[in-house]
């Protein structure tokens, strides 16, 4: 009897979560954006900006709690098939943040392909932003609490462990499994 309502309990929040990703589906398409089928949203992701036709979401895409989408008109994000987001991420840029199939990313997290010019003659909130893409690829992980700053490459199969931060000048290996800062090779994916 316990199997069977753990088994209703979990179609129906799975249903409820399919449901929420057809209302934010169909939200992105009339704003111009592409989305894949079978977008899961455990909950609506917020905007900082209106999006137009900037974005495109991959199919088997699942997206947590609390999720922040803050692409600029000029910047772009794109996810893959099989993404897997979850609670608590910033996706922050106005460039680009390219995300491939099957990759994951843990609670926590903030991606910012942007960030403040720091000149000295003026405040830094009122100079612009600099700006370089963010790409992670196929099959790799973010743990929880990481970093990953403007200009990052996450090859194929890497794994980036908690609390870390990733930056443009970290010269990672596919299939490597990293940690720290500054980031370091702790081994390689069997």
């Amino acid at each position: 009897m316990i199997e069977l309502i753990i088994y209703l309990e979990t179609a129906c929040r799975n249903l409820r979560y399919r449901c929420k990703g057809r209302w934010f589906k169909l939200y992105l398409l009339l704003h111009g954006c592409k989305v894949g089928k079978n977008l899961k949203c455990i909950e609506f992701p917020k905007f900082r900006e209106v999006p137009k036709k900037n974005i495109k979401i991959g199919n088997h895409v699942t997206l947590g709690r609390n999720v922040i989408f803050e692409i600029g008109h000029e910047g772009k994000l794109i996810l893959g098939n099989n993404v897997l987001l979850a609670d608590n991420i910033l996706l922050s840029t106005i460039s680009e943040i390219k995300i491939d199939d099957w990759a994951a990313i843990a609670e926590n997290v903030s991606i910012r392909g942007s960030f403040h010019e720091m000149k000295q003659n003026k405040p830094y909130r009122t100079q612009g932003n600099i700006s370089e893409p963010i790409i992670l690829g196929e099959d790799t992980g973010i743990g929880a609490g990481c970093i990953v700053l403007m200009g990052t490459t996450v090859p194929k199969g890497a794994f980036i462990g908690s609390n870390s931060t990733v930056t443009k000048k970290d010269e990672l290996e596919e299939y490597g499994i990293y940690g720290g800062t500054p980031l370091k090779l702790l081994k390689k994916r069997n």
